[in-house]
């Protein structure tokens, strides 16, 4: 048999196979080790490894930033530990910080920031999750230096309370589109299967302050799983939208149509084609009636002599027909016409 270390001996610490007691601001604390539970992903080992590199990284530090990370230390709390706020070193603060900055693509700070920064809550409407379709909408938008974080389990048995413990990041700079965000291919490239309809899915979301590494507080939710959703996205024509095996006179594209409103907002660079002041787009997808009619919008580019020409275009917008696939004409009418011209703004479909 085996004497497992014990709180009722205060003054011990040490190792007993699993488990293992230390002391700390004068409290016996037992901690049982973790074995993994399933296969290390490509992301906990890059994860991991930058870890490492930001512990590293501490030992050169002057002994002025060292200290200006234990000042800010005593300011902030860790997690609670038998209902009461645990104590950060100055090397926890900054390995907890900068994980959360090289996380979101930032660089690792020497220096600490000037304090501990309040960062806004999560506010969404609902998640809808489907095997085709997992998005966020009514999303309360956040600029920089903000962005969110989002942490998805896999599919759960529909009896289970609490499956936060199997949530992991699934991306740590959600970008919200119109208060929208679909996260389907982030999820299916971190998780690697299909939420299952009828199991439930865990979800963890916080803000993150890229310029400090500070969090918000983590909002949890959890949805059934559904076969098919209500949720109808709106409709967009990006790049990846066009059809690959026809000639395109664009080299980029975002035409974005708003839900229950004739109202477009485009983003376009025409290359233009023979001698037609005009360029044309060919669509993967059809575009409903009350998408196809007849909008307008500015345009710019440069002249021979590098300055900028304003223009205006018309966009002929049409539904497949007669074999032939769904388009978007768009045709120079003012303004001396330069070849790239970058075509943007809102317009409303007559």
């Amino acid at each position: 048999m085996i004497a497992l270390p014990s709180i009722a001996f205060g003054g011990f610490s040490g190792s007993a196979k699993d488990v293992t007691a230390r002391q700390v601001g004068g409290r016996s604390i037992l901690s049982v080790r973790s074995w993994p539970t399933g296969q290390t992903t490509s992301a906990q080992v890059v994860r991991r490894a930058s870890m490492s590199k930001i512990t590293k990284s501490y030992k050169t530090l002057t002994a002025e930033q060292m200290q200006a990370w234990e000042n800010l230390a005593q300011h902030a709390s860790g997690q609670s530990v038998f209902g009461q706020k645990a104590e950060l070193s100055g090397i926890n603060l900054y390995v907890r910080l900068n994980a959360n900055r090289v996380m979101a693509g930032e660089a690792i700070i020497a220096d600490a920031p000037l304090g501990q920064v309040a960062v806004p809550n999560v506010e969404y409407n609902s998640v809808s999750v489907t095997p085709q379709l997992i998005i966020f909408t009514g999303i309360k938008h956040e600029s920089a230096p903000y962005k969110l974080v989002v942490k998805m389990s896999a599919s759960q048995s529909a009896g289970v309370s609490s499956g936060w413990s199997k949530t992991v990041i699934i991306s740590s700079e959600v970008e919200d589109d119109w208060g929208e965000a679909d996260i389907t291919k982030l999820y299916l490239k971190t998780i690697g299967v299909e939420p299952t309809p009828g199991q439930k899915v865990f979800i963890e979301s916080y803000w993150l302050d890229t310029s400090t590494g500070f969090t918000g507080q983590t909002f949890r939710d959890s949805v059934i799983v559904t076969g098919e959703s209500s949720y109808t996205p709106r409709k967009r024509v990006t790049m990846d939208r066009l059809l690959p095996d026809h000639e395109q006179h664009v080299s980029s594209i975002d035409v974005d149509f708003s839900s229950g409103a004739p109202v477009v907002q485009y983003d376009v660079m025409c290359e233009g084609h023979s001698n037609v002041a005009s360029s044309e787009a060919y669509l993967v997808d059809d575009l409903p009636a009350e998408l196809q009619g007849t909008s307008w919008a500015l345009g710019r580019g440069n002249g021979e002599d590098g300055k900028l020409v304003a223009q205006s275009y018309v966009m002929w917008l049409y539904g497949a027909r007669y074999g032939d696939p769904a388009y978007i004409t768009f045709a120079h009418r003012g303004g001396y016409y330069v070849k790239p011209t970058e075509v943007f703004g809102p317009g409303i479909i007559y």
